[in-house]
């Protein structure tokens, strides 16, 4: 089966994590730091995630299905080949071939067959092992029409036509629920769908909804869709002046105990030296344009203490801070 949604992104993310480690390495030494707060303090210096999740990236095999099972394109699916039909789909969209996959998708969604209007589980058990995961942790869920509809969002927002898009969007959310037992996955789901709502609304000109729904995360990622929104909702005047509010009003919770974490350094020797560290951690709020936000946890050395101060310069150094600041 092509890739599914959640496999893609765990592609990017890998592809993320290396490209931060090497910005991150520009000498002979790799440092790696990796603590249980992964996800927001992993090292990868001033390095932040692009938030775009429409893509056409066609390899070997969707040039393969293609020219082996064209002859799909214009029939119906069958019990025999429902799979093969979802995957040609999936790569008439990677090869561009957009009217194509439009009407196959479309077939999905419509389809009242079992095949595709099922919810199928998958177990996060692995394969052999005879003790049975019984909190189900890692497992998900998953449907052709979910993933079909979330399709349909991409080809009508490319085509501009966002009532349209966001009719899917809604459908895939809602009406063909798939879920994540595993934080990660169901993270990665979210930052999905939220880019495809923004997206929606951002086409409607909906531009306080943008805000509302991507400034809790403005601050850990690359976001041009936040970035136009604020524009067009706050003149040059406005913008500075919630920037200077936000900076005086980050609150922080500093830890009295340690955290600890295990650093690896690879030298030219091939040799690999695995310490453990120390520091003490801690959490901050701000009011960014009248709204209540957490803030990411700086990256710390080895028996440093949080301040207030750290959290003023990620705040200033992060990629929303100084696109909106240099406009000023």
């Amino acid at each position: 089966m092509k890739l599914t949604t959640l496999n893609i992104k765990s592609f990017i993310f890998a592809c993320l994590l290396t490209s931060g480690i090497n910005a991150y390495a520009q000498d002979t030494t790799i440092e790696f730091t990796l603590d249980t707060s992964f996800f927001t303090s992993i090292s990868l210096g001033r390095f932040q995630p692009s938030f775009n999740y429409i893509y056409h990236s066609p390899d070997k095999k969707d040039h393969q299905r293609y020219n082996s099972y064209k002859t799909l394109v214009g029939r119906r699916p069958t019990l025999k080949n429902y799979k093969l039909y979802f995957d040609l789909a999936c790569s008439l969209w990677e090869l561009n071939k957009i009217n194509d996959a439009e009407k196959m998708f479309l077939t999905i969604v419509n389809s009242k067959e079992k095949f595709y209007s099922t919810t199928y589980y998958h177990s996060s058990d692995i394969p052999g092992d005879k003790t049975k995961n019984i909190y189900g942790y890692g497992s998900f869920t998953s449907n052709y029409k979910n993933y079909s509809a979330i399709y349909l969002t991409k080809i009508y927002l490319e085509q501009k036509k966002f009532d349209k898009a966001l009719q899917f969007l809604e459908d895939a959310v809602n009406k063909y629920e798939v879920t994540y037992t595993c934080g990660t996955g169901f993270h990665m789901q979210q930052e999905e769908y939220d880019f495809l709502y923004a997206s929606c609304y951002e086409g409607l000109n909906r531009h306080r909804d943008v805000i509302n729904l991507l400034l809790p995360s403005c601050l850990f990622r690359n976001d041009d869709i936040i970035i136009a929104a604020i524009r067009l909702t706050y003149s040059q005047r406005e913008i500075a002046e919630n920037l200077l509010k936000a900076e005086a009003s980050i609150k922080c919770s500093l830890d009295s105990f340690p955290s600890f974490a295990y650093q690896t350094i690879y030298g030219n020797s091939k040799k690999e030296k695995t310490d453990t560290i120390s520091y003490f951690s801690g959490t901050a709020t701000m009011s960014l344009f009248d709204r209540q936000i957490d803030m990411p946890i700086p990256n710390l050395e080895n028996g440093e203490h949080l301040t207030k101060e750290h959290f003023i310069k990620l705040f200033k150094e992060s990629d929303f801070y100084t696109r909106l600041k240099g406009d000023n």
